[in-house]
């Protein structure tokens, strides 16, 4: 049997196994006189060490914390509090932090001084940890949006936080003591008592939606959890209700409800493997089946075979790339209805998260009436097309018929103008020069016979001289191009000399190469275009200059005269003649005004097979006759 120890002994070792830090300090010189091993597992430094530098213990407490302890031991040892007791944090030496309850008394005073001290620094680290904890569930409670209660089996309300005066209008001092109650309404079934059965078997209640009454006798939606609550043993001794009023979440609810059951459209709703989770009224009538059957069963059900494949890859790659939603806007597919032919559908896709996963909301438009006034429209299309070929064909034949009658009129008017030319040239000038040659003759009879009659006859010779001349210019106007008189260059020649003779200015005629016209029609109708061109230098545009150029590809009249308006009105009717000979001709009308002053009427044309020809001849006969140089 072992001997039992001694009173000092056993209390030193009590002291060195317990956790608490039982120590003994002398105050002048500063310094420990005992600190038991527990200073070593909080502080991580040895006792001895302690011992040899008093200071140690300071130091090991937290820098947020000295201040507060060096109050309290100024107060005590002033007299102003009997007794010493401050809550401290301790970094340890590897940086772990502990909290410390120290507590002291003094053990021997010296003049009315303490010169000896001692006292337990107990750890409670583990208590303010857990009320910390405390603190923080309190404080969420509170601070809850939702109404957080306490009852004890009965139904006697225990705890009423503030979120449930916010929701309830009733304050804790209103509530706490009463039965819940009293917050059912009157018709209401009593599903508390059914909410205490269940608790009492240790069962939860989530997420139970019911109704409850305000203060202000107003009906709220709620939707209410609910846990037992257990003692230290394990027995049930209540139950925790929190409640959240749902009211405005059932109200947007029953909004969104009756949007999708008055929607034009149909509406359905997919979870990820593609089975309907709801449909709108819409639904039901575009498929020609109950609700009841719709959901539940997978959308392809909805579709013709041959839809039902491309419907299920495109749900999948819409649940792969969410980002993309426009992409599956819009899209086309046949829908079955039931006892029906196939009808076509427009829907578009988009997703919602939810706890339960996405779910894919599906809006579908019949769009058979839309088909049908496509296929109308383009009914429409093509018989309005075909009118308008056959409007456009009959448009292009009357307007051939009016410019072959126009070129018929032109080709009158040439063809008389170069008869009264020719009966000008034939007749009527033959006659002339014979009488002018009579005439001649006469006046040299006169002469000879010293007739004083003689001088009347040499002015009738002149008079029958100058007529003869002018009739051969008329016949020229009217006929300029005959091939007698030297062909088209000869006339244009002509034209310059006699429109500078008529009209008192300085016209000149260029041409370098032979002419690059040699169908008579076409040089008649170039002529007259020159011919109006000249003469609106002259009548319209004060010119004194006038220049016209003959070349391979163009005829082109330039003056000096004032030039076009700002703004050229209509073509009035000597431009249009001019441009449908153009057009006759083969060849385009261009209009303008010089560089400087002036007008600038250009004719482009192509030149004829033989002119071009020609050209190429005289272009390779050029090339032969040219020395060739290394």
């Amino acid at each position: 049997m072992t001997p039992p120890l001694p009173d000092e002994a056993r209390f030193r070792l009590l002291v060195e196994n317990i956790g608490d830090v039982l120590w003994f300090k002398e105050l002048n010189p500063a310094r420990f006189t005992y600190v038991s091993p527990a200073f070593e597992r909080i502080w991580g430094r040895s006792v001895a060490e302690l011992q040899r530098k008093p200071g140690l213990w300071e130091e090991g407490i937290h820098p947020e914390d000295r201040p507060a302890v060096r109050q309290a031991l100024r107060a005590w040892f002033s007299g102003e509090k009997a007794d010493y007791e401050v809550h401290y944090r301790v970094i340890g030496k590897k940086g772990e932090v502990r909290w410390l309850a120290d507590r002291g008394i003094i053990l021997g005073r010296k003049n009315g001084k303490p010169y000896q001290i001692g006292g337990i620094a107990r750890d409670i680290t583990e208590r303010e940890a857990a009320d910390a904890s405390r603190k923080r569930l309190a404080a969420v409670v509170e601070n809850s949006d939702d109404a957080i209660i306490t009852l004890d089996l009965d139904g006697v309300i225990q705890t009423w936080n503030a979120g449930a005066e916010r929701i309830f209008h009733y304050t804790a001092k209103e509530a706490v003591g009463r039965n819940v109650a009293f917050l059912r309404p009157l018709e209401a079934a009593d599903d508390e008592a059914v909410f205490r059965r269940h608790i009492q078997q240790g069962k939860r209640i989530d997420h139970y939606e019911t109704h409850r009454v305000r203060k202000d006798g107003r009906v709220i939606d709620i939707s209410v959890s609910i846990s037992p609550l257990n003692d230290s043993a394990g027995r049930i001794t209540g139950f925790s209700k929190i409640s959240r009023d749902i009211t405005q979440r059932n109200v947007d609810r029953r909004m969104f409800h009756q949007l999708l059951e008055s929607a034009p459209d149909g509406f359905v709703i997919l979870n990820a493997e593609g089975i309907v989770r709801m449909a709108n009224a819409r639904t039901e009538v575009l498929f020609g089946l109950p609700r009841k059957k719709i959901i539940g069963a997978p959308f392809e059900a909805l579709l013709p075979a041959e839809d039902r494949h491309r419907f299920t890859a495109c749900r999948r790659e819409f649940l792969r790339q969410p980002g993309r939603s426009e992409k599956f806007r819009g899209m086309h597919l046949n829908g079955v209805r039931r006892r029906s032919e196939p009808f076509p559908m427009e829907i578009s896709l988009s997703q919602v998260e939810t706890p339960e996963g996405p779910l894919i909301i599906i809006d579908i438009t019949d769009i058979t009436e839309r088909k049908e006034a496509e296929q109308t429209i383009r009914e429409l299309n093509a018989e309005l097309e075909q009118r308008v070929q056959e409007r456009t064909a009959a448009l292009t034949e009357q307007i051939a018929a009016r410019l072959r009658l126009e070129e018929e009129l032109l080709n009158i008017s040439e063809r008389e103008q170069r008869r009264i030319g020719q009966d000008l040239h034939d007749d009527l000038g033959q006659q002339l020069a014979g009488a002018w040659m009579m005439a001649d003759v006469l006046q040299r009879t006169l002469e000879a016979d010293q007739s004083p009659r003689h001088a009347e006859a040499k002015k009738i010779g002149g008079l029958l001289q100058k007529a003869l001349a002018h009739t051969r210019g008329l016949a020229r106007g009217l006929h300029p191009v005959a091939p007698e008189q030297g062909g088209f260059i000869r006339a244009l020649e002509n034209l310059a000399a006699q429109s500078g003779e008529l009209f008192g200015v300085k016209c000149r005629f260029e041409c370098h190469e032979t002419a690059p016209i040699q169908i008579e029609t076409s040089m008649m109708h170039l002529y007259r275009i020159t011919q109006e061109a000249v003469s609106n230098a002259v009548k319209h545009g004060k010119a004194k200059n006038i220049r016209i150029r003959l070349t391979a590809a163009a005829l082109t009249i330039t003056d000096d005269g004032t030039g076009l308006k700002a703004t050229l009105p209509g073509d009035g009717m000597g431009l249009r003649i001019m441009r449908y000979r153009a057009e006759i001709c083969g060849g385009k009308l261009s209009v303008r005004n010089g560089r400087s002053k002036g007008v600038v009427v250009s004719c482009e044309f192509p030149p004829t097979p033989s002119h071009a020809e020609e050209n190429q001849s005289t272009s390779i006969a050029a090339q032969k006759a040219r020395p060739h140089r290394r």
